[in-house]
């Protein structure tokens, strides 16, 4: 069954039709994602965390008002806590994930990496950040690869959450009637 997504274009929509599970994709931002991404007022963010130590750890936290610059990178406002928390040194990109609602029960997922607009900015700026003020801090994140895919669905997830509740009660079953059939 084709399925159908209207992105919304400079003069008309354009129409992308694919297949249950197969996704919309690209590397550089096109107007169509541009106007998707500046329509939100907050994006959700997750920044990737590896260090000695941690194999993988994600912070997730709000980006805000984001502002395409280019066809690769856009301009955002980011909690300060969350991003301090996941800088490793002050100069280094940090690799984030950043998602939003496109609409027509799809989602715009974009990978890219997240730094301060200048290494010489980020230090001065990470620096003036008080631990105890949740401040913003302007970053650029360069955009590596986006999709637009189908939301998962609410009838599939309930039908999960339904087979695996009764998995639990089958393996609950097996258990009294394995203790019944202990001698006493």
């Amino acid at each position: 069954m084709l399925q159908s997504i209207t992105c919304p274009n400079i003069g008309h929509a354009i129409v992308h039709h694919f297949g249950e599970g197969a996704a919309v994709w690209g590397q550089t931002i096109t107007p169509s994602i541009a106007h998707l991404v500046q329509a939100q007022r907050e994006l959700a963010i997750d920044y990737s965390r590896i260090r000695p130590g941690i194999v993988f750890e994600t912070v997730s936290s709000v980006a805000m008002l984001p502002h395409v610059i280019d066809g690769s990178t856009f301009r955002v406002h980011v909690e300060s806590t969350a991003f301090r928390r996941t800088v490793v040194r002050r100069e280094a990109a940090v690799e984030a994930f950043v998602r939003c609602d496109a609409g027509a029960g799809c989602t715009l997922k974009l990978w890219g990496r997240v730094a301060t607009e200048s290494p010489s900015q980020q230090s001065d700026q990470l620096a003036a950040i008080d631990h105890k003020v949740a401040a913003t801090l302007p970053v650029i994140f360069t955009v590596t690869f986006w999709e637009i895919s189908r939301a998962p669905d609410a009838r599939m997830e309930q039908m999960l959450k339904e087979v695996s509740d009764k998995d639990r009660k089958i393996r609950e079953l097996e258990a009294k009637v394995a203790l019944s059939m202990c001698p006493q």
